[in-house]
């Protein structure tokens, strides 16, 4: 069970995105962003969210699982960026329950968040993104 923040809502007109197979875990959590003040889209399904992240451009953070059935979260970064148009930047956070991940060079400059997350400092995270 997610807490909640006790930090002041937040409001942006950017959306974040959360990718995770785990489907039973994306309502709770997007409760809990929608609660901090974020607008959340959450997809089950890496090779849709890609889509989503690339066809929305509100979309401005993408938190995805690292693990998972059909695409791991460092393909969908990869894959995104190199998609993206220069004009456009797209924030990227891992939450993952593999507390022995290491992510490639390439890559990282990604935040990692262990599940289950501590929500405050994800929270924080997000909000220091989306104010630059």
């Amino acid at each position: 069970m997610l807490k909640e923040s006790g930090a002041q809502p937040f409001h942006s007109p950017s959306s974040i995105l959360l990718v995770d197979d785990e489907q039973e875990i994306l309502p709770e959590y997007q409760e809990f962003f929608e609660f901090a003040g974020f607008r959340t889209l959450t997809c089950a399904d890496p090779v849709q969210a890609m889509a989503m992240v690339l066809e929305m451009p509100d979309i401005a953070v993408v938190i995805t699982d690292l693990r998972m059935a059909h695409l791991d979260g460092i393909s969908i970064i990869k894959t995104v960026r190199a998609a993206l148009p220069e004009s456009r930047h797209v924030d990227f956070m891992i939450l993952t329950g593999d507390a022995n991940c290491k992510l490639p060079d390439d890559v990282a400059d990604i935040p990692i968040f262990l599940k289950p997350a501590d929500t405050d400092a994800l929270v924080a995270a997000i909000r220091a993104v989306l104010v630059h």
